[in-house]
């Protein structure tokens, strides 16, 4: 029996919920990965093709990092077969990793291209034979539900995030109270003391003494995932954002990600029929949902929209063209900036523009009957959370309500799920501990 020592991308505060995926399981001990600094990615830069996305180049980054400091040779890493070369990172990025001489450097593969096919539990059974373990399968399954549990509410946290820092009284407040909830929820690995997490962290951001009669104004904060999660790689854009008063509306974290890839998100599916005139098809990226988030920001009469995207990013660059063609002046008429990122941009540069941005903003605000028009509404969250909290019953309900509405939107799928892979699949997983290999009858 082996102990061994498994990592992956740090990616924000996606750390948090990869660790409960692997919680409590023999044989493994998870390594933390570190706060992603100028070393980590300019090692991964200088390691990395050209013209690769920035994502694969500060992950390398980690990789390496890891592997030299922490002795990490073990690393998990999604793959995919889409359209996006987010898939591929983790098997040219173990090629690399060899041809730098870590010759026992190790992948295990997450398999996202349909989460509802169950691929994506092979990584179990290839982590039983790397360790000589057992894993139950309850184990597994309370993982899955941590992996789960506490991804919604990472992306609950720091949705509510961007609606409070513009509203504080006490500058740094937010972020402290973010950071005291995300080391919270980083700690805690009881599912039922989890199942009451919503009211923990509504009690929290109330502490935050706020200005109740401010009208902000508002951004769609959108662009390529990966980019959007990891704060030193977008120079934390939603928190001077939020310093300026502005309240910004983050579209995408991972649970939304793995809802998509469950066939369970209604938001993906509108912003898909809502973008489907301009971009009929998944492109890679997140080019079709940013379109939706955009067009249904502008309907919403938000005052602003902020793209951010990896360097070299096709699809994000496609996106950016759509919205800057001058033939669509009048249909795209909502302020947006785009900033791309690829390692190399000074932060007061990005700052400069963003504080020209806010200026332009205000002064459609003030002048355009588009803007000057637009009735203010109080996000929900604040109204929960400051003006009409919650009951015990209503924290009740809302446990039942959300889970049910994502199985209900599941029964009804929008997407052809491959039957026979599927129960191929399962029988693999579950039948991994008996003499007879269920597998073999599928390669007959």
């Amino acid at each position: 029996m082996v102990n061994v020592q498994v990592s992956f991308s740090r990616l924000g505060w996606s750390y948090i919920f990869f660790k409960g995926l692997l919680h409590d399981l023999p044989g493994i001990e998870v390594i933390e990965p570190p706060v992603v600094n100028t070393e980590i990615v300019s090692e991964g830069v200088k390691h990395s093709p050209e013209f690769v996305c920035f994502p694969f180049k500060f992950i390398l980054g980690e990789m390496i990092n890891l592997y030299q400091n922490y002795d990490v040779k073990d690393f998990m890493m999604i793959a995919d077969h889409g359209p996006c070369r987010a898939g591929m990172y983790g098997v040219i990025q173990k090629r690399i990793l060899k041809n730098m001489g870590f010759a026992d450097v190790r992948m295990f593969y997450l398999h996202q291209d349909d989460f509802r096919n169950l691929e994506w539990l092979g990584v179990f059974p290839k982590l039983e034979k790397r360790t000589g373990n057992k894993f139950s399968d309850y184990k597994i399954l309370r993982n899955t539900l941590l992996f789960l549990i506490k991804a919604y509410y990472v992306e609950r946290i720091t949705h509510i995030e961007g609606l409070v820092r513009c509203r504080e009284k006490n500058k740094s407040m937010t972020t402290k109270v973010v950071h005291k909830l995300m080391d919270l929820l980083d700690k805690e690995n009881d599912l039922m003391k989890l199942a009451n997490f919503d009211r923990t962290i509504d009690d929290h951001f109330r502490k935050i003494p706020i200005d109740r009669e401010m009208e902000p104004l508002r951004v769609c904060y959108t662009g390529e995932i990966q980019v959007m999660l990891e704060k030193w790689v977008n120079y934390d854009l939603m928190g001077e954002l939020g310093v300026m008063g502005i309240e910004v509306h983050k579209q995408y974290d991972v649970f939304d990600w793995v809802m998509y890839k469950l066939d369970a998100s209604k938001r993906r599916r509108r912003l898909e029929r809502r973008a489907k005139k301009y971009i009929p098809m998944d492109i890679g990226g997140e080019a079709v949902w940013n379109m939706g988030s955009y067009l249904e920001s502008q309907d919403k009469g938000f005052d602003g929209f902020v793209h951010i995207f990896p360097f070299t990013c096709m699809p994000e660059i496609s996106l950016l063209g759509m919205l800057e063609a001058e033939k669509n002046i009048d249909k795209f008429y909502m302020p947006h900036i785009h900033i791309s990122l690829d390692g190399s941009s000074g932060f007061e540069g990005i700052r400069t523009r963003i504080e020209a941005f806010h200026d332009l903003m205000r002064a459609n605000k003030k002048s355009n009957p588009l803007f000057r028009d637009v009735k203010y509404e109080v996000p929900e969250e604040i109204k929960n959370i400051y003006f009409k909290p919650k009951s015990n019953f209503e924290y009740f309900v809302s446990s039942i309500q959300k889970p049910m509405s994502m199985l209900m939107t599941m029964l009804n799928p929008s997407k052809k799920l491959d039957l026979g892979f599927t129960i191929k699949n399962g029988l693999e997983f579950f039948s991994r501990n008996s003499i007879f290999d269920i597998g073999s009858l599928f390669n007959l």
